[in-house]
């Protein structure tokens, strides 16, 4: 595996092919592999995504898409190609720290990090106006609920919300690409400023409010106690997710509104970690479950 990264690097024209290499391999995420590599000679890292059991153009896609949108907050996507039957996707890395629930508590005597953050929901705003691209609510939603019916795991509850569903539900909500999966785990620091990664699921939801919901989940608390807490505080200025109305108002999302799509959100990032596992699968059913009763 390393020989093979080191080829993708020297074929994509990043590195020397004697340059000297550290690699530190990161995670595994089912059937992509990621590593992190310096060339000692550049002083320059990259991160490198590897899986031979799928293609990574659409991802690379994404990244791409993502970077042009906010520059600032995500690593360059630099090469996709495909060596020895793997498909490889190829980004900058940098050094950062992983953000925590403390680190936003603290945003509220921090200018800085709150703004950016809000920044963030912002921009993504603006950029939905030339966003022709994104997928339309009432696609997404039919393939989610379609997904989900027919879903063995499905619950009592959930069936009968996707019974009741129409469009109503989702219409009057802005159509704003979002990341997808805007959890604490994919948010850094370096030096002070936000950087925003694993972007491969951009824009597969339009349905704005929904990464304000990720992310306020996240610092409550992964828990159906945190998303009934959400959705029927009106002021959560003391609560940790208590930027939520100022990045609903960025996302141009009336909070009210937002705490209403609370269920419609969990329904959503049912969805979108279909294919995530198991245990993930579950645990975000006993939510839906416990909220939708």
């Amino acid at each position: 595996m390393l020989n093979l990264v080191r080829q993708a690097l020297v074929s994509s024209g990043l590195v020397e092919a004697q340059a000297r290499l550290v690699f530190n391999v990161m995670v595994s995420r089912g059937e992509a592999i990621a590593l992190d590599v310096w060339d000692s000679g550049k002083d320059a890292w990259y991160h490198v995504q590897a899986c031979f059991y799928y293609d990574l153009s659409e991802r690379f896609a994404s990244y791409c898409l993502a970077h042009d949108r906010f520059a600032e907050r995500t690593p360059k996507p630099l090469a996709h190609l495909r060596l020895d039957g793997w498909s490889l996707l190829i980004a900058t890395a940098c050094e950062h720290r992983v953000l925590n629930a403390g680190d936003l508590t603290a945003a509220r005597g921090s200018a800085r990090l709150l703004a950016q953050l809000i920044g963030f929901f912002a921009a993504a705003r603006a950029n939905s106006l030339d966003a022709p691209d994104a997928c339309r609510h009432d696609r997404f939603m039919a393939e989610a609920s379609a997904f989900l019916a027919a879903s063995p795991a499905a619950g009592g509850a959930l069936r009968r919300f996707l019974e009741q569903a129409d469009r109503t539900l989702w219409s009057d909500i802005p159509h704003v690409p979002q990341h997808g999966d805007f959890v604490l785990n994919n948010l850094g620091s370096a030096r002070g400023d936000l950087l925003v990664f694993d972007w491969e699921d951009y824009g597969a939801t339009a349905l704005a409010g929904f990464d304000i919901f990720m992310i306020s989940l996240s610092v409550a608390g992964m828990s159906a106690t945190s998303a009934c807490l959400i959705r029927d505080t009106e002021d959560p200025s003391a609560c940790p997710w208590f930027f939520a109305p100022r990045a609903c108002a960025a996302s141009a999302l009336p909070y009210a509104r937002f705490r209403r799509a609370v269920p419609l959100y969990l329904l959503v990032f049912r969805y979108l970690k279909r294919n995530y596992g198991r245990e993930v699968g579950q645990r975000i059913d006993a939510i839906l479950e416990q909220v939708l009763c």
